[in-house]
């Protein structure tokens, strides 16, 4: 994978995907987006800054905890991601049963051309935490945000076989 040319890079050029598989069989990915004018991954990071008794600073950052708000999440009937969130709200539930399967792609850090195009890409666990439930005329609206987890696998996602493969 290599990032080549010059210039800013675009914001599309940056996809979070989830899984929105039953989980038992292989990932079905799901672009996470439509009418979401904003979303990042909020690294967090945990900085502590000491100074001793001669004076001396020292600053460590020893762990990130990443975040992203997914705000506003419209309900469209024909998302599976949308019905994941639905049976969250719905049965309250926690613990394992609301950790899912991401997948980041950075467009911009891509190999080969056409059909044999692939795209650096990372796949990582995530907490999914709803927000609210409700909204206003304009439509149903379910906020969540991912709480990311465990250790990322990288590697490579083909667009047109919109699949994933491990490096």
């Amino acid at each position: 994978m290599s990032i080549e040319g010059t210039g800013y890079v675009k914001r599309k050029e940056f996809m979070v995907f989830a899984d929105v598989s039953d989980t038992s069989g292989t990932p079905e990915w799901e672009l996470i987006g439509d009418k979401v004018e904003e979303m990042s991954l909020e690294m967090n990071p945990n900085v502590e800054t000491t100074t001793d008794i001669t004076g001396n600073t020292t600053t460590i950052l020893d762990k990130y905890e990443v975040q992203t708000s997914v705000s506003p999440m419209r309900a469209k009937r024909e998302s599976k991601l949308f019905n994941i969130l639905y049976e969250i709200v719905k049965e309250e539930k926690t613990l394992s049963d609301v950790e899912r399967t991401f997948l980041c792609v950075n467009v911009f850090d891509v190999t080969g051309e056409g059909e044999t195009a692939a795209y650096a890409a990372w796949t990582q666990k995530g907490i999914v935490a709803v927000q609210s439930y409700g909204g206003n005329t304009q439509g149903l609206d379910i906020p969540f945000n991912i709480h990311w987890t465990g250790q990322k696998t990288y590697g490579s996602f083909s667009p047109t076989a919109k699949t994933f493969t491990a490096a």
